[in-house]
């Protein structure tokens, strides 16, 4: 008989690894798979690199495409490649020999607890077993049935939180769940967790899309008896059903245990029974766990006994689910507290899951650009730590400012932010916590380029918008972030922009001047009416407001400069641009919204077109 193994060697002398073929093998290679046999010292080795085909032969070696470097055979790059007994090929510093060695009937082959590459894409294709076969259990009626042996497994439950708390990511809790499956249920030989993720439940759980594969899971981990001789494949009959109904599947052999038909759910000639349990909470969804074993010798196992088996399989998958849903809350709210208020957070936290989908709602948005960068940039071109550093005091004022005022971020792009309110939580007095939040944006820029800090040479412009959008979790089905969707962020946007041109530090539009009229009183804030334009791109007319802080000592409009400014703006819209010229000209060097309709004036030849509606129409964002 020929046992066969693939040896790596490294440039270290500790850097070995050996992987026993049996008669046929697929699995991964990488230097951290998900699933398969992990090659971890060598960085020129992809995380995931290769995968391993061996028919029982011949030693089958294919590159994944997002594979960095090829591998070397008989000193020639490849992508692919065939490795006979004896053969060799390097990937990187690392060399993998193909060894054979003479092994005597009977000496049985052994396989570590814990080892899974032997079951990768390994399950068994039984589209032909019966249906019937099958026993569907659900929850309340296993629990009727005595555990096989209580004393034994809830002294294991009660060590799983230790145990689980050990384990760091998903392929560390399946290691330990299948030991811990193995070690308490006396008859089972094997065990596998095995994960789908969230496309693959898709095409199981709808019939009318195809293409669900049982064979290739997003994750499988194994442990099998060391004595144990055959090859374990789970049926993917099985976990189908486990995974479709959310009910626990099992399959006793019984008196056909030695018969061909044996072998339609688990191949093994020694295996007699098998069970799989779904993991049925939200944080686990595609997750089971499988386990197969066999009788004693002279008797089957009885199926009181696996009934009782299996009711202590499904509490560990009901604790796993219950822990796990846990640590996805506390990761979700460690990430999400970057970007939402403690308020907010508490309001997310609080509702059912699925509570980030996306929803159409009445939404602020609130766009903040610094200004001087690129000034700032040509002054510290040789010392872009200290760029590095005033920018990121500058975003973290623009945050703070959205954060403090219950907004939620949804974005930084460069040296700017975009914040939104109204998602998850609905405000009465709609936009106005966002221009609460520019005024204390702009204040704090401003109070610190005075005294000489990292925000020295930068202003800020901001634009708010409110209206319909949609919010919540946008992006792909791999990858999604919190953000804002709709005609509304683009005004957002477009107002920020305008705020260059009209030399205004915060431009709003029409809808939330409404709201701050209505709801902010004058002592806190002042408005007033800037010009009505068609941006760049743009059909429909936008009226642009300014946001002004209450007090003239903290803005460089008084009143005074309202009250001409807006006699001034009504004779432009009026058509009388001459009386418009007299009135504006006054605040021509002070105020750069004057200056900017005088500029437009002047563009038109200082004359209102015939067809003039009031609203201007620019060449540039």
């Amino acid at each position: 008989m020929m046992a066969v193994e693939l040896q790596a060697s490294g440039l270290d002398q500790g850097q070995q690894a050996r992987l026993p073929l049996g008669d046929e093998l697929m699995l991964r290679l990488g230097r951290n798979p998900v699933s398969g046999w992990t090659v971890g010292w060598d960085r020129q080795i992809s995380r995931e690199h290769a995968d391993l085909e061996w028919s029982g032969e011949r030693l089958t070696v294919r590159c994944l495409e997002r594979a960095t470097n090829p591998l070397l055979v008989g000193g020639e790059a490849a992508r692919n490649a065939v490795i006979g007994i004896g053969g060799e090929f390097r990937i990187g510093e690392t060399v993998f020999r193909l060894v054979g060695e003479k092994k005597s009937r009977e000496t049985p082959a052994k396989r570590p607890s814990g080892a899974s590459a032997s079951a990768q894409l390994d399950l068994r294709d039984d589209a032909n077993d019966r249906a019937d076969d099958l026993q569907s259990f659900r929850s309340e009626e296993l629990r009727q049935v005595e555990f096989s042996d209580p004393v034994r497994q809830m002294e294991m439950l009660a060590r799983l939180p230790d145990l689980i708390s050990a384990s760091t990511t998903d392929e560390d809790l399946g290691s330990l769940l299948v030991d811990l499956l193995l070690e308490t249920i006396p008859s089972a030989v094997a065990t596998a967790v095995i994960r789908y993720d969230d496309d693959q439940l898709v095409s199981l759980k709808t019939p009318e899309v195809s293409g669900f594969d049982a064979t290739r899971p997003a994750m499988m981990r194994v442990a099998t008896r060391e004595d144990f001789e055959g090859r374990f494949r789970p049926s993917r009959r099985m976990i189908s059903r486990g995974l479709r109904t959310g009910q626990s599947v099992m399959h006793l052999w019984g008196d056909d245990a030695g018969s061909e038909d044996a072998g339609q759910f688990t191949i093994s000639g020694s295996l007699d029974w098998a069970f799989c349990t779904p993991v049925r909470l939200k944080s686990c969804d595609g997750w089971c766990l499988y386990v197969s074993g066999e009788s004693g010798e002279g008797a089957l196992v009885s199926e009181d006994v696996l009934k009782g088996d299996l009711r202590f399989t499904e509490l560990v998958a009901r604790f796993i689910g219950s822990i796990r849903q846990v640590r996805v809350l506390e990761e979700q709210k460690t990430q999400l507290s970057s970007f939402f208020s403690p308020s907010v957070m508490d309001s997310l936290m609080g509702q059912r899951s699925g509570s980030l989908e996306p929803s159409q709602q009445q939404i602020s948005v609130l766009f903040c650009d610094v200004r001087g960068f690129s000034r700032k940039s040509e002054l510290l071109q040789h010392d872009l730590l200290q760029l590095l550093a005033s920018v990121k005091q500058a975003l973290g004022v623009m945050a703070n400012g959205i954060l403090e005022h219950d907004g939620a971020i949804a974005d930084f792009q460069g040296d700017a932010a975009l914040g939104f309110w109204g998602w998850p939580m609905s405000l009465e007095e709609g936009p106005v916590s966002a221009c609460r939040a520019a005024l204390n944006i702009l204040r704090n820029f401003s109070n610190e380029s005075q005294h000489g800090g990292l925000l020295d040479g930068f202003s800020v412009g901001i634009g708010i918008a409110h209206g319909e959008a949609i919010a919540g979790e946008i992006g792909t089905e791999k990858q999604a972030k919190i953000g804002v969707f709709g005609p509304v962020v683009n005004q957002g946007a477009r107002l920020e922009g305008l705020s260059k041109q009209l030399g205004a530090s915060i431009c709003m539009d029409d809808a939330t001047a409404t709201f701050v009229r209505r709801f902010v009183p004058e002592s806190e804030a002042r408005t007033r009416r800037l010009v009505r334009v068609r941006p760049a791109g743009m059909e429909t007319p936008v009226t642009v407001h300014q946001l002004l802080f209450p007090d003239e000592r903290e803005s460089s409009v008084s009143d005074n400069l309202l009250r001409g400014y807006q006699d001034g703006l009504e004779a432009v819209v009026d058509g009388a641009w001459s009386e418009a010229r007299c009135l504006l000209e006054l605040f021509r060097e002070t105020d750069g919204a004057s200056a900017f309709l005088l500029r437009q004036m002047e563009t038109l030849g200082n004359r209102a077109p015939e067809d003039w509606d009031g609203a201007f129409s620019l060449c540039r964002k």
